[in-house]
């Protein structure tokens, strides 16, 4: 059970979608001072009854906050909302900004320069857990940046999170993060193509899911994940357009430093699944559903070629 001090420190929180809206309502629920913005300022209303306040600029958000912390969409909006007009720069030297969202390695760094210049203290926090973990307080926090604030923010994540992994300098906990993002687009994309190869040779998907389920080759998240597909639940749990950020930034980091030749594929020759509610496509919880399984050495638009795809 998470302690909270006396005297919490009083939090701005940025970004209040589908990830940051649960994890600032557990905030506010939990006894800290919460004041959340968001761009659509409806989204932020409802988290009044948790005991927020609902601010109207990311400056008016950080006034008399310790702790800010962004969940924005992307890099480009974290940029917007800390260095626009009303921008949450205008927290003092000493602020510790908590960048939470997952925004690649190019802008973390980019922002951390940006806090930087201001003298502000910046954490690199991304989280693993989709919106069930988030509204649950059960995110694991991949933390990264200065010793001396650690402490300050151990009983902010203990609300958000199960776990804090502090795993060094600014820009760590990002390229973690960018390390399980491609890790989940592997095991789900070998999970479509599990399903796929069992059903060619005419065995029981079913029952192979058994079979890896027995032996450790059967990993839990790949099993939950093929149980779904064959069952044919495709319930939204991710927006779409965030899945593919995820890894397309993935894709770009691995690019940088050596070649990961998976995921430009699952890019580029995978049927994307989504489905549309409330204006927003949705990833249906299956990113991907080969059409064909691709020979060593071959790339998927010759094979598709070969194939016909």
């Amino acid at each position: 059970m998470t302690t909270i001090p006396p005297a919490a420190p009083a939090i701005a929180f940025l970004g209040t979608g589908r990830m940051g809206s649960p994890m600032a309502a557990n905030l506010a629920r939990g006894g800290f001072g919460v004041r959340v913005w968001n761009r659509t300022i409806s989204r932020a209303e409802a988290l009044t009854t948790d005991g927020a306040v609902v601010a109207s600029s990311p400056a008016q958000a950080v006034r008399g906050a310790t702790i800010v912390i962004t969940m924005l969409a992307d890099g480009a909006a974290t940029e917007q909302a800390a260095t626009g007009p009303d921008g949450l720069l205008a927290a003092g030297p000493g602020t510790i900004w908590v960048q939470m969202a997952a925004v690649g390695a190019e802008w973390t760094a980019r922002l951390a320069s940006i806090a930087d210049a201001r003298g502000i203290v910046f954490v690199d926090a991304p989280v693993s857990g989709s919106e069930g973990p988030a509204r649950d307080g059960e995110l694991v926090i991949l933390a990264s940046g200065p010793e001396h604030v650690r402490h300050m923010l151990t009983p902010v994540f203990g609300v958000l999170g199960r776990a804090t992994a502090w795993l060094g300098p600014a820009g760590h906990g990002t390229r973690a993060k960018l390390v399980l993002n491609n890790w989940l687009a592997d095991l789900t994309e070998a999970t479509a193509e599990t399903l796929s190869f069992a059903r060619r040779l005419d065995l029981d998907p079913a029952e192979i899911v058994d079979l890896l389920q027995s032996t450790p080759l059967g990993s839990p998240y790949a099993v939950q994940k093929a149980r779904s597909m064959l069952a044919g639940d495709f319930s939204p749990a991710f927006a779409l357009k965030h899945a593919l950020k995820d890894a397309e930034l993935a894709a770009q980091a691995a690019q940088a430093s050596c070649p990961v030749p998976s995921r430009p594929e699952v890019l580029e020759g995978s049927d994307l699944r989504c489905l549309k509610s409330d204006g927003e496509h949705r990833c249906r919880d299956l990113p991907v559903s080969p059409r064909h399984i691709v020979p060593p050495g071959a790339s998927i638009h010759d094979h598709q070629r070969r194939s016909g795809g």
